[in-house]
């Protein structure tokens, strides 16, 4: 017997929360995955709870792939959820607050000022005249460098706690850190959400502080920013329909079910081929071939705008469904394993952070997008270091705060999280 879409959609999202609530049981509230797995959720199946209920939903959604499209973010979840259920986070996470770097590093406080100023230029020169534009005239205002400056910034924000190690780099960091965000706003750019999470989280689980039940707050908030910053760039108006909207990969994963095996026919693991081949130099790979690009050209040729992409319906095109949660479970296995080595070395620290924003904003893109922003931030830390190079020594890694016994629940007195802007 055939379900209808919205019992699936229902069933989806319960089956979800499940495995939600199986992670958090799990390990508890010193763990990262249970947060992300609500923004899946959240992004995911959004759209779709709102077919269910009536409401209107994004043209470019097919409604007859629905249910396939759920079944498929129901699989992604499940390779997060066994990750998480197989490697739980069982003790306390080491304190970062006190790992040690040397404390002289030029290149760090340099380069946070630097962007800063960037910012603070286009901010002073060409803000105003964006207040009165749309997306497109704000981006074209920002000028040729916009999403340069944007990739520089979630690999300068993931540097949070070197700079608590490098006494002149903690004004630059959260000077440019406000100064990223007033940038974001005036070009309509969400992209500090996911930076303002991933640093707040951070610093949540590895200063020594349990995450509070009142941190879901936060996810509302957050949903609700996403939300208005969608509505001011479309002229429409903040309501729960509009926030449940925000996620745009059903329109990808409904899209390329119905379409994409046809068109594009790739074979097993040919985009992700493909990417690893997009992070060689141009002079080497000069024809770079992008899934949303694909995906412009088919829904709209000729068009200026993006519409991103999907990791689901990536892993989709090259396994099929059966592929698609050892996809996830990959990638989930990725973020654990820097996570859990976190206490070593501030190079972990910093990609921990990195890695969790990737996700989150890959999350709506593909591998190629994930990868390089990973290499990008591989480069930039690797520059940052010839600061510690020039001062005779390299950032050693801290291995006490690793080794040290965590404090048992029953005789730490929890401290107040830290307040963090965003």
């Amino acid at each position: 017997m055939e379900l209808s879409t919205s019992l699936v959609v229902w069933l989806s999202l319960t089956l979800g929360v499940a495995m939600l609530l199986a992670v958090f049981l799990r390990s508890g509230r010193s763990d990262f995955l249970p947060y992300l797995f609500a923004y899946f959720i959240f992004f995911g199946l959004g759209p779709a709870i709102n077919y269910a209920l009536g409401n209107e939903i994004y043209v470019g959604i097919i409604p007859d792939k629905i249910n396939e499209a759920c079944l498929a973010l129901l699989l992604a979840l499940a390779g997060v959820a066994a990750v998480a259920l197989l490697m739980p986070i069982r003790q306390r996470l080491p304190d970062l607050s006190v790992l040690r770097a040397p404390r002289k590093n030029a290149l760090v406080p340099a380069a946070l000022y630097t962007m800063a100023a960037y910012a603070a230029v286009i901010l002073l020169l060409r803000g105003p005249a964006m207040i009165t534009g749309n997306k497109l005239e704000r981006i074209q205002l920002a000028g040729s460098l916009h999403y340069r400056y944007l990739a520089l910034e979630i690999c300068a924000c993931s540097l949070y706690f070197l700079t608590r190690a490098v006494p002149s780099a903690r004004l630059p960091y959260w000077l440019n850190f406000g100064l990223y965000v007033l940038y974001c706003l005036a070009t309509n750019e969400r992209d500090f959400l996911f930076v303002a999470f991933a640093v707040a989280m951070h610093i949540l689980l590895l200063q020594r502080r349990r995450i509070p039940p009142k941190f879901g707050l936060a996810g509302v908030a957050f949903a609700v920013a996403a939300t208005y910053l969608s509505a001011v760039r479309s002229g429409g108006t903040l309501n729960i329909g509009k926030a449940l909207n925000e996620g745009s990969t059903m329109f990808v994963d409904t899209y390329v079910m119905t379409y994409g095996e046809t068109s594009l026919r790739l074979w097993p693991g040919q985009s992700y081929a493909e990417a690893l081949l997009a992070l060689l130099p141009s002079a080497l790979v000069p024809d770079r071939p992008m899934l949303m690009s694909w995906l412009v050209e088919q829904w709209a040729p000729g068009s200026t705008s993006g519409y991103g992409f999907s990791l689901t319906a990536e892993a989709y095109l090259n396994f099929g469904l059966v592929g698609i949660p050892f996809v996830f479970a990959a990638i989930t296995l990725g973020h654990r394993l820097i996570l859990l080595r976190a206490g070593r070395g501030h190079v972990f620290a910093y990609a921990s952070i990195l890695y969790t924003v990737d996700w989150m904003y890959g999350f709506r893109g593909e591998s190629v997008t994930f990868l390089s922003t990973l290499l990008y931030g591989a480069v930039f830390y690797a520059v940052i270091c010839l600061g510690f190079v020039g001062g005779g020594t390299m950032p050693a890694p801290t291995h006490a705060a690793a080794r040290r016994e965590p404090a048992s629940a029953s005789t730490e007195t929890p401290r107040q999280p830290a307040r963090t802007s965003g």
